[in-house]
């Protein structure tokens, strides 16, 4: 249904430690860099509101001629699914960090169940949320990133898969979307299949200087759905994308300003010079990681306020799922942002669940993105056996990168695809130009020393795989409509230069 509006050569081995420096550069105007950051204007929190009620008014009349869905003899629970867009899982409390990014969602993964060993299936956006609502992985569903010869940003999710909106539509579930990224969420990638709202388009752009829609605007949107009154349950997706670039430096949220350095930050004039250098292999500033450091977390400061009190609203449903689409990089492997290679940085993902049919606490299983489309139906009670469940084998690759950076001075780095395979410590990662790393990342966390040879279960196990998982082509050019957002949207990203 048609929406309404995540014993080998190796040629290029990890980079070595950088050498540290006696002391860190502070930055003088490092507290001045910090920004005020007001309430929602009046007029635009208005808008938005008007605007949900009026596309909820609409769910509700296409759930009207649907059944009550039933579990167990009672109605089917309602279900939220959050998504914290580019949020790592080492800069979260509940995963070890120290830095107090996430206090109040440590918190609150007390009573859920939190996964250790979570991975992506891809790291960028479209590919991991197509991943996450068919069970599938990019080599099945198609939508991922394009070849040098293909114009487009990215390939859609085409119509012949089938999304766990639709699976709960058609036994009548209300579906609803509040997708804050306004670039790979964009409803002509298809990832909307199946709900009767996804709320994307058409807000107004907000004047505090953020080109997507900020997290203190996505909770009034998500409560507004949760508040609708109807008898039949509602599934209610909400993606959060603060921790994208550009990072907002908010006064409050940053722990120590002075290591701000001026023009650092991604989306600050300047950045781009900085990057070019470091991703074509530069060395690694030091002091610029810990800028970038500084301001990625205090999106995450900012993002626990806000994800928090979502998660306190009094109607939110007994089943709650909290992961993210892909994680990172700040400087590791001479990289920035995400999108660009398979280590664990962009990788190594937030999962947790809380509801009844989740013991909380700690687990060490194995788990991926593509898990959720199952457990999501398994909370519904509906039937989730074709759907593939994550066992000692973890997968994740990544086609080429972002159309910037493979048409930059630096692209032919990313031309390739690479794939990573782990079991257990151990992680393999092949790529289409030859290149063959592995790791042992109980000893070697930072994946900075390749071992000598591959181990042989993950060779084994990339043969079964790649025969069980048949690759299909992507949606041609000319069924893939126009994409995306326009440029300037995509260029304030970092999608396009």
């Amino acid at each position: 249904m048609v929406a309404l509006v995540l014993l080998f050569a190796c040629s290029t081995p990890a980079e070595s430690p950088p050498a540290a420096k006696p002391a860190r550069v502070k930055s003088e105007e490092g507290s001045d860099l910090q920004v005020d950051w007001p309430a929602v204007p009046a007029d635009l929190a208005r808008g938005d509101r008007d605007m949900m009620a009026s596309a909820l008014t609409k769910a509700g009349l296409a759930a009207a001629s649907r059944p009550i869905p039933q579990k167990k003899g009672t109605k089917a629970p309602n279900i939220l699914v959050i998504v914290l867009d580019t949020v790592r899982a080492d800069h979260l409390g509940m995963y070890g960090y120290t830095e107090g990014t996430t206090p109040k969602l440590d918190a609150w993964a007390t009573g859920a169940r939190v996964w250790e060993n979570a991975w992506t299936d891809a790291p960028w956006t479209l590919p991991a949320h197509a991943s996450m609502f068919t069970g599938k992985s990019q080599r099945e569903h198609g939508a991922r990133s394009v070849g040098r010869d293909d114009p487009r940003k990215g390939a859609p999710l085409g119509e012949g898969n089938v999304t766990i909106a639709e699976r709960l539509q058609a036994v009548g579930y209300r579906t609803v979307a509040v997708a804050a990224n306004p670039a790979f969420l964009h409803p002509s990638y298809g990832l909307g299949q199946g709900f009767d709202v996804w709320m994307n388009e058409g807000l107004g752009a907000d004047p505090r200087g953020v080109p997507y829609l900020a997290a203190d605007r996505v909770v009034p949107l998500a409560e507004a759905a949760l508040a609708q009154e109807d008898e039949h349950p509602l599934f209610l997706f909400v993606n959060f994308i603060d921790a994208h670039r550009p990072y907002k430096a908010r006064k409050g949220f940053v722990k120590s300003p002075e290591l701000l350095r001026k023009a650092s930050l991604p989306g600050e004039k300047g950045y781009a010079k900085m990057v070019r250098k470091l991703m074509a292999g530069g060395p690694l500033d030091l002091d610029l990681r810990d800028s970038w450091v500084q301001g990625y977390d205090a999106e995450l400061r900012w993002l626990d306020q806000n994800v928090s009190q979502l998660l306190g609203n009094s109607r939110v449903p007994s089943t709650v799922f909290l992961l993210s689409d892909h994680g990172e990089y700040l400087g590791e492997h001479s990289l920035v942002e995400h999108a660009k290679d398979v280590y664990e940085p962009v990788l190594h993902v937030p999962f947790m669940a809380k509801g009844p049919d989740f013991l909380p606490g700690r687990d060490t299983a194995p788990v991926q993105g593509h898990d959720l489309a199952w457990m999501v139906l398994q909370t519904a009670g509906l039937d989730s056996a074709d759907l593939e469940r994550t066992g000692s084998l973890q997968v994740a690759d990544l086609y080429y990168t972002l159309k910037k950076d493979l048409m930059a001075p630096y692209g032919k780095r990313f031309d390739r695809i690479r794939r990573a395979f782990r079991v257990g410590s151990k992680k393999y990662i092949n790529g289409s130009d030859g290149t063959r790393e592995a790791y042992d990342l109980e000893a070697d966390p930072g994946e900075r020393g390749p071992l000598v040879e591959v181990p042989a279960e993950l060779l084994a196990a990339e043969t079964v795989w790649l025969a069980a998982h048949p690759e299909v082509p992507v949606v041609p050019e000319s069924e893939g409509g126009a994409l995306g957002p326009d440029e300037e949207a995509l260029k304030a990203l970092g999608y396009a230069e």
